[in-house]
């Protein structure tokens, strides 16, 4: 590749990065597709359990930092949860500019069902190894940091 450092494309970390997580999205998307969910959608409700059992408030700004998906698109993406009866909004206790958002039974049901088909696909998806999957953790783990 003349503007890279890298020779060729099979050289570029982070073009393998994308194809395998491009891979991996592509088969999360059809495990969601019969749950009437996107992959976003999949994310924001799993992480409004995740800061619920923790005791955290769940502001649509706390499951934008915990997801790191943008904050517009957690708004958007609530809006439709809600139209579909999946979460619901209330007024921040003390926040008067934030909503207290939560799932509802019918969305935590729903995210039990999906949660079951994401677990099939990732251990699909990832290597049959406990190691290798330990080992890929680690290092996406201080990927983040």
């Amino acid at each position: 590749m003349r503007f890279s450092e890298v020779k060729n494309h099979k050289e570029s970390m982070g073009l393998l990065f994308w194809q395998a997580s491009m891979l991996w999205q592509r088969k999360i998307k059809k495990a969601l597709h019969e749950y009437d969910l996107t992959h976003t959608q999949f994310v924001i409700l799993a992480v409004m359990e995740e800061l619920s059992e923790q005791g955290e408030p769940v502001t649509q700004k706390n499951i934008s930092d915990f997801s790191m998906i943008d904050v517009m698109t957690v708004s958007s993406a609530i809006r439709l949860l809600e139209k579909k009866g999946l979460v619901s909004r209330v007024q921040h206790e003390s926040d008067t500019r934030a909503n207290s958002v939560s799932n509802t039974e019918q969305g935590r049901k729903l995210l039990c069902q999906a949660t079951q088909a994401v677990d099939a696909v990732d251990k699909e998806f990832f290597f049959e190894e406990s190691d290798k999957n330990i080992a890929l953790h680690s290092m996406l783990t201080e990927l983040l940091k």
